[in-house]
């Protein structure tokens, strides 16, 4: 492998010293005995074909490019009978990351998920005492610290992370990248470190859920990645760039890139402290509020609850009981009763599935054989074990009791992952991986729910993999804050900048949990984390007996001002955020459109939207320069979203309380200007002396305009002029106005 060694080094600069390729059997590691290797210059190809003992043969294929190469690795049994691999390995040796080896880190977005910590040093012993044990909770897996994914190897938690690593030192901008391109059939996962020729990367191709694979006689797999330089490796926005890019055009069609959840909301019965507590009347008369009230809400998703065993989260295994395992009392008409009515309120009916079954329930005590182990994790529940006949015939029908049967149109798969996403042995055939198990289940429930329904996945919490995106149309990145935990909001804080920084959103749509009335938070807390859902564009669910709620309270016209425009997925940056010198989350984010509209820089409207936010126990100053937020240097009107309050200024300045923030429109000065609105605006045009909108939906509108209209009622303030009306999606509005500016 000199020629290629030669090129890497060329490409990169980092001083490959050795590159080897290996395969781990179930009781050996087995190397090449002979190889042949073609170079192909003129295409920047390269070809090498190993054979190894036990009659194991492997082609790989390298296609070198100007600043990373694509590997695609095909490994073949050859002999006659049954080859059982443990994992493929390719190991990079020699590697000078730019300064003093005590500098050199790695970076996988799983960090901040187990560790609470963007970047680790390469030579730190990853042992459960590094991760902070703060309560961990066995079903949901929803804090750092639980049981199996506390490892030396990086990327092979049951997290579902981004697939990509990046190498670095603190001191220097440049790094390496590898970055997973097909999952098939393996994950990868990697030991780092430094040997006496510098610093390594083992690159291990492994397969979930079983501890090898059963390689049929004259079978092959096929495993594919990327490795290159990062140009940008100081910045966690651009670190993995490159190799995004790449990725895009390796990825399969995605449910996860189409419209279904980036422009409307589900609402969901678990959150703002609702849990279990449902029933069909009440569902029903919230969907009617809802369909009445919100229409930017699609869907009505019923949660764990509907199951006469529900002390424990139970889902998929309830089917086994037929109609005996619903609760009568809570849906006397049945589920097909209970959708038909969803339906005639204009909202679509969803349900939760939970994937793990409690020891108490039935298919538990007279199926036990059917249970993969994994007690260690997650005790006293039977975990599907999908590689059996038997089971999977089961799952069928299951799926056919809730959707064919039921009538439901949409799903939130929660507690799922474990037999498809774990590390662990767990399946009793060993003939597939859990990857190409995960492939047959979630295509099992694409066949029987529309083209155009959701399939949002739950626990474990997802790190931002597009793979899933094949199926899944959002992934939960963070923790229940609904209910008012605040440990949990610092927490998703963390987590969902990790995965925003990945820039993917347009692959595979991120959700932050729900937005509601946040009973169990101060209004400063329930304010940031309003903020945080609009900011960061992943405002999926919607939560609460909002039917209840009475409209004058504060909370409930904040929300419905937060809701007005959904775009989820849509990019959001951070501001002076270095994730090598802190493990906090972004202290400043922003996104480059008001947060009414889907519109970029359009005359008329605010260019920028920002969240300043203090998760900190303290009280904080900010001063934020424009030029930070990619504008020019020059004095703008900066208008408060949740309040009256416009001036114009040449930075933003505030000082917030504890746990508190501020969101912010940013407008140009040069022209009469839509400051703020509660209601989406699809289109803005401006003429000599007025202003004409087209709203996104029928509603009660208020807007703030700089300038004073002459032909309709507004309300003057300090600082704007306000107008309020009904909104209808199809007229416009034309507002003329004076040459009167407030400021």
């Amino acid at each position: 492998m000199k020629t290629l060694k030669q090129k890497l080094n060329k490409m990169t600069g980092m001083g490959f010293y050795k590159l080897q390729a290996f395969i781990e059997l179930k009781n050996k590691t087995i190397k090449p005995i002979k190889h042949d290797f073609i170079l192909n210059l003129a295409e920047n190809r390269a070809h090498i074909s190993l054979t190894y003992t036990e009659s194991i043969e492997e082609d790989l294929y390298f296609e070198i490019c100007k600043s990373h190469i694509i590997c695609k690795r095909l490994t073949r049994n050859a002999s006659k009978k049954v080859a059982k691999i443990r994992e493929t390995g390719f190991r990079i040796d020699g590697l000078n990351l730019g300064d003093k080896a005590d500098n050199d880190y790695f970076y996988h977005v799983e960090n901040p998920r187990i560790y609470d910590k963007m970047t680790i040093k390469l030579d730190t012993i990853r042992s459960p005492d590094m991760a902070k044990d703060s309560g961990y909770d066995v079903q949901a897996g929803n804090r750092w610290s639980d049981p199996g994914t506390v490892s030396e190897r990086i990327g092979r938690s049951p997290y579902q992370p981004f697939p990509a690593i990046g190498l670095s030192n603190y001191a220097v901008k440049s790094g390496l990248v590898h970055g997973t391109l097909s999952q098939d059939v393996f994950f990868h996962n990697y030991l780092v470190g430094h040997s006496k020729n510098g610093a390594f990367l083992d690159i291990r191709s492994g397969f979930k859920a079983v501890a090898s694979r059963e390689l049929q006689a004259g079978e092959s797999i096929t495993d594919v990645w990327y490795l290159g330089k990062a140009e940008n490796a100081d910045n966690i926005e651009k670190v993995f760039a490159e190799y995004c890019e790449v990725l895009r055009k390796y990825l399969p069609p995605l449910w996860g890139a189409t419209a279904i959840n980036r422009n409307s909301l589900v609402w969901g019965s678990w959150n703002d402290s609702i849990y279990r507590d449902i029933n069909s009347e009440r569902l029903v008369k919230n969907a009617e509020f809802i369909s009445a009230n919100f229409p930017m809400v699609e869907w009505l998703q019923i949660d764990d609850g509907y199951a006469k065993y529900d002390k424990v989260a139970h889902g998929l295994g309830m089917p086994y009981e037929g109609e005996e395992g619903l609760n009568k009392e809570k849906f006397p008409e049945g589920f097909k009763g209970f959708t038909d009515r969803i339906k005639q309120t204009n909202l679509r009916p969803a349900v939760w599935i939970g994937g793990s079954c409690p020891d108490e329930t039935s298919i538990a005590q007279e199926k036990p054989q059917w249970g993969a182990k994994y007690d260690f994790r997650l005790p006293n529940h039977l975990i599907l074990d999908i590689s059996q006949q038997e089971v999977r015939e089961y799952v069928e029908k299951a799926l056919d009791f809730f959707f064919k049967d039921g009538g439901f149109e949409g799903m939130k798969h929660d507690f799922w992952s474990y037999p498809f996403e774990a590390s662990e042995d767990l399946l009793k055939n060993k003939h597939r991986s859990g990857y190409e198990w995960r492939e047959w289940w979630l295509s099992e429930i694409r066949k029987r729910i529309p083209d155009n329904a959701y399939l949002q996945t739950g626990c474990d919490i997802v790190m931002g993999n597009p793979f899933l995106g094949k199926y899944f149309t959002n992934y939960r990145y963070g923790i229940d804050i609904g209910g008012g935990e605040w440990k949990n909001v610092k927490a998703t804080f963390l987590w969902g900048a990790a995965c925003f920084a990945t820039h993917t959103g347009d692959l595979f749509v991120p959700n932050s949990d729900s937005v509601g009335l946040f009973p169990g938070l101060t209004d400063d807390e329930a304010l940031l984390c309003i903020n945080y859902c609009l900011i960061s564009r992943s405002m999926v669910e919607i939560a609460g007996w909002l039917y209840k709620e009475d409209t004058d309270n504060p909370r409930f016209a904040i929300l419905k001002k937060a809701v007005c425009c959904i775009n989820n997925g849509q990019d959001v940056f951070f501001v002076d955020y270095d994730y090598r010198l802190k493990d906090d989350a972004p202290e400043v984010w922003y996104i480059k459109t008001p947060h009414f509209s889907t519109l970029s820089e359009t005359p008329g409207l605010p260019l920028r939207t920002v969240a300043l936010f203090n998760l900190k126990d303290e009280v904080k100053n900010f001063e934020i320069k424009f030029s930070s937020l990619e504008l020019d240097e020059d004095s703008y009107f900066v208008k408060n979203v949740w309040t009256n309050d416009c001036s114009v200024e040449q930075k933003i300045k505030c000082t917030l309380p504890a746990h508190c923030s501020a969101l912010y429109m940013i407008s140009s000065r040069n022209k009469p200007q839509l400051l703020d609105s509660n209601i989406k605006i699809d289109s803005v045009q401006l003429g000599n002396n007025f202003m004409t909108f087209n709203f996104g939906y029928t509603g009660n509108y208020e807007l703030m305009l700089s300038h004073k209209p002459i032909n309709m009622d507004y309300f003057e303030t300090n600082s704007g002029f306000i107008v309020s009306g009904k909104a209808d999606i199809h007229k416009n509005l034309v507002i003329k106005y004076s040459s009167n500016n407030k400021n």
